[in-house]
């Protein structure tokens, strides 16, 4: 069972699922429990509820063109993660690459 996402700098645009992404966020829940729960399901669920709320705050819209999420430092999860790993004590000094296996 594949636990999480693995880094991949030259994936196409999309190239993952919702479903993929949830079963994704359920299986670093359970980890490292391989079997899933309807309480995990919920954790992972609340968990893309946050995600889809915030950022909803940087979906931008025009009718011509559609819809599409606003890039900026707000929305970059990685860098963010990055920036914890490396001053923060709270976390193990460890790469994302580290925490994504």
């Amino acid at each position: 069972m594949k636990t999480a996402l693995s880094l991949e700098p030259n994936a196409e645009p999309y190239s993952i699922s919702r479903e993929e992404l949830f079963n994704t966020v359920v299986n670093i829940v359970i980890h490292p429990h391989t079997v899933v729960t309807k309480a995990d399901r919920n954790k992972a669920a609340a968990i893309f509820l946050a995600f889809s709320d915030y950022l909803d705050n940087y979906t931008q819209c025009q009718e011509d063109i559609g819809c599409w999420v606003d890039m900026s430092e707000a929305t970059d999860f990685e860098g963010y993660v990055l920036s914890l790993l490396g001053r923060n004590p709270n976390f193990d000094p460890i790469t994302a690459e580290e925490l994504l296996k």
